[in-house]
């Protein structure tokens, strides 16, 4: 597999968010307005496509790294991804309860949250490492 240069990387990445900022802005308020179910769901989950645009081209910058970068690389993603499932589950159980009134529209924040604590811890991984923020 042919490595992802950083110019391309940013270029692709900015591409698939000014796609996903748009669609949000104008599809999705769309949403409630339509009352044909398949139009509706498409509607829905229009922001979705951009979003795994986004997983495919992190999956391949991944790959393309070396053996460190994919360390450093899986140490954010797997750290990350238990700090949201932990945090999940806590909420869930405190709205079961009764203690917090979440509705399922929290949910969309799950994968914005999981992508700043995958930055964070990745740049601090790195850092551990003796790397620079890339």
């Amino acid at each position: 597999m042919r490595r992802l240069s950083r110019s391309s990387y940013r270029r692709v990445l900015a591409v698939l968010m000014a796609a996903y900022v748009l669609l949000m802005l104008f599809a999705w308020p769309a949403v409630r307005q339509v009352h044909a179910p398949a139009a509706r769901i498409a509607l829905a989950l229009a922001p979705v496509v951009p979003v795994i645009g986004v997983i495919a081209l992190m999956a391949r910058r991944v790959m393309g790294g070396d053996e460190l970068e994919q360390r450093v690389h899986m140490l954010a993603l797997g750290a990350a991804t238990a700090l949201v499932a932990v945090a999940s589950l806590v909420a869930g159980f405190l709205a079961a309860a009764g203690v917090l009134a979440l509705g399922g529209d929290v949910l969309i924040f799950v994968f914005p949250a999981l992508c700043v604590l995958y930055g964070a811890l990745h740049w601090r991984i790195a850092r551990h490492y003796g790397g620079g923020c890339r």
